[in-house]
């Protein structure tokens, strides 16, 4: 972990400690370009005679098309190291791109239950948002654009080998997705508190990163530089709770938004967040909540879930998932794709069925303002 504003100058020599001579800078249309740190990036290399290309064809749900073209790419100029500049997508990217120009095949053979191991090329991952923590993950998120399923590569070879966590890269990030990636950390931190596979570890980085989330993403939002870089800490934090506890429905079902409506994934999980978490909670040891209501300042679970759909209210997410266009007669398929992402279901504390699903979803359809009041 490499974090504190201007370390992004410090990817050339992290690159060449892992015995980079060659890199490929992995990201998303002229972001590099945009956010002006390309040539920030190219002389940090240049300075330790660290060569480069550059490799910007990946979408904002990276398919496994393009993972497979980076890693053939990678494969034929003889790249050693992989710089993943962007969000949780050119992350997932770089990540899985790693995978296959390394142990070979399709990116169709590492999904999950597989667990990949075995020595891959080293990842730097430098995130640009504040949500996806996947700059500490051993998962990589990939779209399978025939069947519409986002598939898990989950393992020790995934990790990336480095993260630099910059707050500066926030400075000009738009404030729809400051606030969309933000709640994306909040779900990462909440569902890994709830999961059933949680640890004591991971509670400890779930807490703090719930209560930066909630403390600092107004003023953050509203241009506070300060604020941003403590939600670019939550964020890893959540990525490292993640990384021992896994999602839970929550991310199950906000698949589904993003597949079919092509709704941010953050925004996904925020839509579905108050509903699913204050059942969740339902089933979570009486101990373990009234901790969370300690740091998050609320009485009760129903005084937090209403504190954050307020939240959600004064950051201009949508009220219902209907708002995104979900009609009503897509509820029973809907309810069916969530149930087949089998490791967030087994993660899940509470009971799922398709009935207990669909009747989530209905209160999502329904509306914040309609189940909680305006």
């Amino acid at each position: 972990m490499v974090f504190g504003s201007g370390s992004i100058k410090k990817v050339g020599e992290e690159a060449k400690k892992l015995g980079g001579t060659k890199a490929l800078l992995v990201t998303t249309g002229n972001l590099l370009e945009v956010t002006g740190y390309l040539g920030v990036i190219s002389k940090s290399l240049e300075s330790v005679g660290i060569k480069y290309l550059v490799f910007n064809e990946v979408e904002e749900n990276p398919s496994t098309t393009t993972c497979e073209k980076g890693a053939e790419i990678a494969r034929r100029e003889g790249v050693d190291v992989i710089i993943a500049f962007g969000g949780g997508s050119a992350m997932d990217a770089g990540k899985a791109i790693s995978v296959l120009k390394s142990l070979g095949g399709k990116a169709s053979d590492y999904f999950f239950p597989k667990i990949v191991e075995g020595v891959t090329t080293p990842v730097i991952a430098i995130p640009t948002t504040c949500g996806t923590g996947a700059e500490v993950t051993r998962y990589a998120i990939i779209t399978e654009l025939s069947s519409k399923k986002k598939m898990t590569m989950a393992g020790p070879a995934v990790l990336p080998r480095v993260a630099i966590v910059d707050p500066e890269v926030l400075k000009n990030i738009p404030k729809r997705l400051l606030a969309w990636t933000a709640l994306d950390a909040l779900s990462h931190a909440l569902e890994a508190y709830t999961s059933r596979a949680a640890t004591p570890m991971s509670d400890g980085c779930s807490l703090i990163a719930t209560d930066y989330v909630l403390k600092y993403i107004l003023k953050a939002y509203e241009g506070d530089e300060g604020a941003k870089g403590r939600l670019h800490i939550a964020a890893t934090l959540g990525g490292m709770a993640i990384n021992d506890a896994g999602t839970t429905i929550i991310h199950g079902a906000g698949y589904y938004l993003t597949t079919h409506h092509n709704v941010h994934h953050g925004l996904a999980n925020a839509l579905l967040m108050p509903h699913i978490l204050e059942y969740n909670l339902s089933y979570v040891s009486e101990e373990k909540v009234s901790m969370l209501l300690r740091v998050v300042g609320a009485s009760s679970v129903r005084e937090l879930i209403k504190n954050m759909c307020n939240l959600m209210n004064a950051l201009g997410i949508p009220d219902s998932i209907a708002d995104v266009g979900v009609k009503p007669e897509e509820l029973d398929i809907m309810a069916k794709d969530a149930l087949e992402y089998k490791r967030n279901v087994a993660n899940n504390p509470a009971p799922l069925s398709e009935d207990v699903m669909k009747e989530l979803l209905r209160k999502a359809l329904l509306g914040r303002s309609k189940v909680y009041g305006s």
